[in-house]
């Protein structure tokens, strides 16, 4: 495993553990410092290196953290260096997460029409990696049905739903399992 990612799995780490917690105001600011610090570190480790891969996983990662923090905008400039990073390193998988991400945040600011063919290249990625899970094939369909229940089309809605919830009961993921149940019947109820 390379330094990069390493320090981008040690930084998610850190983030994992204090989602659980209850934390002080402070204690939440040294723990965000100390994620961005990790992943800022692991981005920088992955450029001297020479390390595409590693870079591009720590850039995403890094674009989650500095999208929360400084808005969609740097998100989204740190996803498309990671979809560079990954495409050099010939990562399908890792090219493919990052252009999700990205449609996500253009999802979120309203943005639907530039948001869907991301979702379809996306979509297209992961299935071309043969790295990628069936986890990852139901979250990137999960999206694609938001975006069509958003868009009002509601067959096409019905239709991405199944899909996210086959690949999220291959993967044997509850959860996913239940939210894709609840559009569906939702949509069947309207």
């Amino acid at each position: 495993m390379s330094r990069a990612i390493e320090l981008a799995n040690q930084a998610w780490r850190v983030r994992a553990s204090a989602i659980g917690r209850k934390l002080t105001q402070s204690e939440e600011h040294k723990s965000a410092r100390q994620v961005l610090t990790l992943l800022e570190q692991a981005a920088q480790t992955g450029e001297d290196d020479s390390d595409h891969y590693g870079r591009a996983y720590a850039l995403s990662k890094l674009a989650q953290i500095r999208g929360y923090i400084e808005g969609n905008a740097i998100a989204i400039e740190l996803l498309k260096e990671a979809i560079d990073c990954a495409k050099k390193a010939s990562s399908a998988l890792l090219e493919g997460e990052a252009l999700r991400r990205w449609a996500d945040y253009l999802r979120h600011d309203g943005k639907l029409s530039e948001a869907e063919p991301l979702y379809w290249e996306a979509l297209h990625c992961l299935q071309a990696d043969e790295a990628t899970t069936a986890l990852s094939i139901g979250n990137a369909y999960r999206p694609i049905a938001i975006l069509y229940e958003e868009l009002g089309d509601k067959t096409k809605a019905t239709t991405y739903w199944r899909q996210s919830r086959t690949y999220y009961q291959k993967a044997d993921i509850q959860a996913g399992i239940d939210e894709c149940d609840a559009h569906l019947k939702k949509l069947q109820a309207s």
